[in-house]
């Protein structure tokens, strides 16, 4: 009885230790797809006259490459903070269907769950798919801390080499790292399942998203789009 405890105790070490090994470099290289993006966020925004302070508190609470980015012209051109409230609100609404369909591995503890929902980012949701709710936390955690971290690091480097970027550089550059990184993790870590697949949710987002273009237009479309296929996931989830 002994023996066979040992060996399943030996078994489950090494399951947990290989396991953790591919999270690791999973982690790794969706740092390395984060941190020039993270950067070049800390630098340009220091060079607007952003404290350290301001950079950190921003990527604490905003947590989103493309409404912080966003929120930088607007506050440059004098928008209030309303505005620049609605448009990253707009931005960031597709985590609110993103986190739905995920909410069953959330922690049962209130303010965990609270936080965990918060870490929640692209890159996260790309790699997390097939993984435990321990490693799901490790993955969002990881790469939540290190968004901030490598912000205020380009607020720091901006500050003690002004001149290193031009003042006109593009983020189209390290955002394109990003979106590839996010294709290949989630083509990997996302197979096709019973019940519906991903490709009728692919045309069936198309469809309601081009529903609404052509009758709200650009501007109105976004957010209505989110909130009903966010309802049609939430229906789906339940009964497949």
């Amino acid at each position: 009885m002994m023996n066979k405890y040992l060996n399943t105790k030996k078994v489950l070490s090494a399951s947990n230790t290989a396991e953790y090994r591919v999270l690791l470099s999973l982690l790794l290289t969706a740092i390395f797809a984060i941190a020039p993006v993270s950067m070049l966020f800390g630098f340009t925004t220091y060079k607007a006259d952003w404290s350290i302070v301001e950079i950190f508190l921003v990527s604490l609470l905003g947590f989103s490459g493309s409404g912080q980015f966003a929120a930088l012209p607007l506050s440059e051109s004098g928008a209030s903070f309303l505005t620049i409230a609605f448009v990253t609100t707009m931005i960031n609404s597709r985590y609110f269907a993103i986190s739905l369909s995920c909410s069953k591995k959330l922690p049962k503890n209130k303010l965990l769950k609270v936080v965990a929902s918060h870490a929640l980012g692209d890159e996260a949701y790309a790699i997390e798919q097939g993984h435990n709710q321990r490693a799901m936390l490790i993955i969002r955690f990881t790469i939540f801390l290190s968004w901030i971290l490598f912000g205020v690091a380009g607020g720091i480097i901006a500050g003690l080499f002004p001149n290193l970027l031009p003042d006109d550089i593009n983020a189209s550059i390290p955002a394109s790292l990003v979106l590839l990184f996010l294709a290949i993790s989630y083509l990997q870590n996302r197979p096709y399942k019973s019940g519906l697949i991903t490709v009728p949710k692919a045309t069936l987002g198309f469809l309601i998203s081009g529903l609404f273009y052509y009758t709200l237009g650009s501007i109105y479309f976004w957010i209505p789009s989110i909130i009903l296929l966010s309802t049609i996931s939430y229906l789906l989830n339940r009964k497949y």
